[in-house]
Order: C-alpha cells, then sequence, then structure tokens
C-alpha cells in the first residue's frame, strides 16, 4: 500500500510527529519488487523503516519510507545439534525470540524484548546482554533496489561488528532485508555472565523461559515501555577507547565501567558516563533523560525531534568535556 503525506508518529517508538512524502508497506516479497521496479526514488531519498526503534525523525521526511510487513517464521534444515530458522523481515523480532523459546532452540534468548522487527537484526546488529545477532545469524536474504535481483550473504559476508555491518557501509541504500536465517543450538547453552544477570537468574534451575522471563524483567525495570514513554532505548553507542587511555580515566575515575575490547581497546559504559555527570531526569524542551537509564532519552509526550536532538548533544558535549570520550548516538537521525 502506498500513501502520500503520511504522519509517521505511529511508526516510530520515540512517538515523534512527522510526516514523509510517500509511505510504502508490504506484505510479500513480489510487492516490494513491483515497487522497486517504478522510478520510486528519482531525486529523493528513502529509507527502510522496520519497527521504527532506531530512528529519530528531526523534521518532515521528503522522500520515500519503505516499510515490511512480511510474515514467517518456518525451520529449513535441522540436525541433532542444531537448527537452521528462517524469519521474515517485517516479523517482530520480539515475537520471534519467544517463537525460539517456544521450540526450545537456544541462542536468541539474550535478546528478548527488544523492539523492533527481524530485517533490522543483521543491519544493526542488535545486542543485549552479552549477546549479539551476530552470534546467531546464518545468512542474510536480500533484494537489490536497483535490479530486484535476489542476494545471499554468510555470516562472514555481512561484515558484523558492534552495531554495524556491511548494510550500513558498502551495501547501504542498495539492499533490502527480506528475511535472515539463524543457526539455534538445540542443546542447553545459556550466556548469563553479564552484569545483573545474575542477580535475576540461578544457572543451576536455569531454563529457555526462565532466561527469556529474567531478561524482560531487567529491561522493564531499566527501559521505559515506548508504549507509555517515547524512547529508542539505549540512545548512545558504548564508547571503544584504547586500553591504554581506559587505564589513565581508572585511574582518574577507580569507578568508571570498563568492558574488554578486542585488539587492545576497552569498551566504556556509557550510560556510566553520562549517569556520573547528574543527567538522569535532565530536561530541554519536550526531551528528558530517563530517570531509570541514563542512556536513554525519551519524548516527554510533546517533544520534536529537534529537542531530543538538543538534549543530545548537550550530553555530548559534557562527556567529552570531563572525559575526553565523544560518545556517538546508536538512533539514526532522518
Amino acid at each position: 500500500m502506498q500513501f502520500n503525506n503520511h504522519s509517521i508518529k505511529n511508526f516510530n517508538t520515540f512517538g515523534i510527529d512527522a510526516e514523509v512524502s510517500i509511505f510504502f508497506s508490504y506484505n510479500d516479497d513480489d510487492e516490494l519488487i513491483s515497487f522497486l521496479k517504478k522510478d520510486f526514488r528519482k531525486d529523493l531519498p528513502f529509507f527502510i523503516l522496520g519497527g521504527g526503534s532506531n530512528i529519530l525523525f528531526t523534521k518532515n521526511f521528503q522522500g520515500t519510507i519503505i516499510h515490511p510487513e512480511t510474515k514467517g517464521i518456518q525451520i529449513v534444515e535441522e540436525t541433532k545439534d542444531f537448527v537452521l530458522v528462517n524469519a521474515a523481515a517485517g516479523e517482530l523480532w520480539d515475537d520471534f525470540v519467544q517463537w525460539t523459546v517456544d521450540h526450545g532452540f537456544y541462542g536468541a534468548e539474550n535478546l528478548s524484548f527488544i523492539p523492533g522487527c527481524v530485517g533490522a537484526s543483521p543491519v544493526q546488529n542488535i545486542g543485549a546482554y552479552g549477546s549479539e545477532a551476530k552470534d546467531i545469524i546464518h545468512e542474510v536474504h536480500c533484494i537489490s533496489i536497483d535490479d530486484q535481483s535476489l542476494k545471499t550473504l554468510s555470516n562472514e559476508e555481512c561484515n558484523f561488528d558492534y552495531r554495524d555491518s556491511i548494510f550500513k557501509h558498502e551495501l547501504a541504500g542498495k539492499y533490502i532485508v527480506s528475511s535472515v536465517t539463524y543457526k539455534l543450538k538445540k542443546e542447553a547453552s545459556f550466556n548469563l555472565n553479564y552484569g545483573s544477570l545474575k542477580n535475576v537468574i540461578d544457572e543451576k534451575t536455569a531454563t529457555l523461559q526462565k532466561v527469556r522471563d529474567g531478561i524482560i524483567s531487567v529491561r522493564k525495570e531499566k527501559l521505559p515501555d515506548p508504549k507509555e514513554i517515547g524512547s529508542a532505548g539505549s540512545f548512545f553507542k558504548n564508547p571503544i577507547i584504547p586500553s591504554a587511555q581506559a587505564e589513565l580515566l581508572k585511574q582518574k575515575f577507580p569507578n568508571i565501567v570498563t568492558y574488554p575490547a578486542k585488539n587492545e581497546t576497552t569498551k566504556i559504559a556509557a550510560g556510566w558516563l553520562i549517569d556520573s555527570l547528574g543527567f538522569k531526569g535532565f530536561e530541554i524542551g519536550g526531551a528528558k533523560v530517563h530517570e531509570k537509564q541514563a542512556l536513554v532519552l525519551t519524548n516527554k509526550g510533546n517533544a520534536t525531534g529537534e529537542d531530543v536532538v538538543s538534549l543530545a548533544k548537550h550530553i555530548q558535549s559534557k562527556v567529552l568535556e570531563q572525559y575526553e570520550i565523544f560518545i556517538e548516538p546508536e538512533v539514526i537521525y532522518l
């Protein structure tokens, strides 16, 4: 279906009221291919919008929004040790995670309650509680925007990194994810070493549903429900800096929260950096830092995209001034 001058308020979790020139949603790949065969771009920009959970509309979007609503989850291969499961891009991510739990397949449970759609999981390499989408992605199936040809990328070809993939670089604006195939384990295998998980999940009695329930409870405690309070979840990426710089920071700020990273680098908890500066509850215009999690910027109900940008820039400048670290938004500005 195609709409012109369409409100996007109900299609972004920040709840920002903006209009898009053309809004196209589709229920199957044939619909998408037919649309792509038209000269839909002309000289206007376009954007693929899934659940709208990682987007900030800063103004009306003079271009085309393409929104997948495709559905379907199916087992495509199975052995005694693992299973390959294909999910359509328009499936809600958390519905997919619940499906894996219901079927007794291990690997996706730590990614419970993350908003958004399956199609975004490889693009963003979504992650939480010590797990990332790249850990379970087997293949990503795409449709070329230029010639509508089909392309399948292996996990290795996706060039996954922290909140990053080939779809943000070489393939940006060239392909649309149509479905993703995940490789999941059939034997019990849990990753419960991440911070607060130890306090809510007993590894000795853990089951898939208990792990999922525990992670959901932790997320609900820290993160607002976007149905009630507009937000995009974690707004900033955890910065990765040289380990030598991290050691100097630890000497100066002993309580700073860090995690080991690769190639002599260290990941710094952006939430700690922001919280240490007293930003919880801080407001600019209609935008506010969440009282329970400083990494989350929220819409009090009447925020504009520019309000959120102003708040983000203010936080960035203060963190840079205090710690000499630039924190980069995880959220995409449109």
